[in-house]
């Protein structure tokens, strides 16, 4: 009985990736020589609280981030906007119980095969990582590599690494979360009113038109008043405005600025239960949505402190132009329809 050609290339190709893979798991250039499970950065594991300064570089993608003298966590690449402390923190988490489990390659032909090659290559799928002190000291320096989930000597997470001015590649535990764009660096989060704690917000529009939606004194529906009258309000409109600034966040941002290509579409006052108070105005600027707001003194906060429910604001939303989603902007949009009497 003839094998046919298609089974026999087959059956080839099988057999040489099956040898490939003993051949790299099994030579001296990837040996699985075990080591004492240290630490693989000792600096940065005996104080984490040291790093003051994070450096990320991959392909053509430089970032640093550094504590201010707030303490907050800022990203130098997009104007010191506030990063996410959260993301950092974790990183630096992870960095600092990292242990190194194995030897592996010091081949320079096949780093790429575990991730570890010069991470300047602009098609490189390596990432470089270093923490310094506030004195400049260096806590961790790496390229990061390959990630795994569960392989077969028994180690649950890992991660291939290698010193960038070493050959030596290593296997450690663990995993790293590196986001690849700035954006998901940055604490994207604009503000988080919930709609409960909104008690009235005022509405302006084109030519001196207003409109007011508040809350019935026995908060169990709205009211409004416009160029038509006073009466309830119910319906989608109510939600919808009132849920605005509930998780409001941005896509982009810079510091603040009004350009003459913009389109001043409405400008609004929110005053909270609390008594605290704050304006926004929202611009269109070719298809963009654009957010400016100002706030009242007694209603900011310092970043450091700021959560997820118990802040109006942060003391430096006043100084920056947001770019926000065009689902957002449509929830803002509903004002008009108060203004104009649109409501159904």
């Amino acid at each position: 009985m003839k094998l046919n050609s298609s089974l026999i290339l087959f059956l080839l190709a099988v057999s040489s990736t099956v040898a490939a893979l003993y051949s790299i798991n099994s030579s001296e250039d990837y040996q699985r020589t075990t080591v004492d499970n240290a630490p693989v950065f000792p600096r940065l594991n005996a104080k984490p609280e040291a790093a003051n300064a994070l450096f990320i570089e991959t392909g053509g993608l430089k970032l640093k981030f550094k504590q201010n003298e707030d303490s907050v966590w800022i990203a130098e690449d997009k104007f010191e906007y506030p990063a996410s402390s959260k993301l950092i923190q974790n990183v630096i988490s992870q960095l600092a119980d990292m242990r190194k489990i194995a030897i592996k390659t010091k081949m320079p032909s096949r780093f790429n095969q575990i991730g570890v090659e010069p991470y300047q290559n602009v098609d490189a799928n390596s990432v470089f990582v270093k923490l310094q002190g506030a004195d400049g000291e260096i806590l961790a320096e790496s390229i990061l590599g390959a990630q795994f989930r569960r392989n077969n000597i028994g180690v649950a997470e890992g991660t291939f690494i290698r010193h960038p001015k070493e050959q030596q590649a290593w296997l450690a535990s663990g995993s790293i979360d590196i986001p690849s764009d700035l954006l998901s660096w940055l604490d994207t989060r604009i503000l988080n009113i919930e709609s409960k704690e909104i008690k009235k917000i005022k509405l302006f529009g084109k030519l001196g038109a207003t409109a007011v939606v508040a809350r019935t004194n026995d908060h169990s529906g709205f009211i409004y008043q416009n160029r038509d009258g006073v009466g309830y309000l119910d319906g989608e409109t109510p939600k919808n405005l009132f849920e605005s600034l509930t998780k409001l966040s941005f896509v982009d941002v810079w510091p603040r600025k009004t350009s003459e290509k913009w389109q001043s579409i409405l400008y609004f006052e929110v005053e909270a239960s609390s008594g605290s108070k704050i304006a926004g105005e929202l611009f269109r600027g070719d298809s963009r949505k654009i957010l400016h707001f100002s706030v009242e003194k007694n209603a900011l906060k310092k970043p450091a402190s700021r959560g997820l429910g118990e802040t109006i604001a942060y003391s430096e939303l006043d100084k920056w132009s947001y770019v926000i989603p065009s689902w957002q902007a449509d929830r803002f949009l509903e004002g008009l329809k108060v203004i104009e009497g649109e409501l159904r």
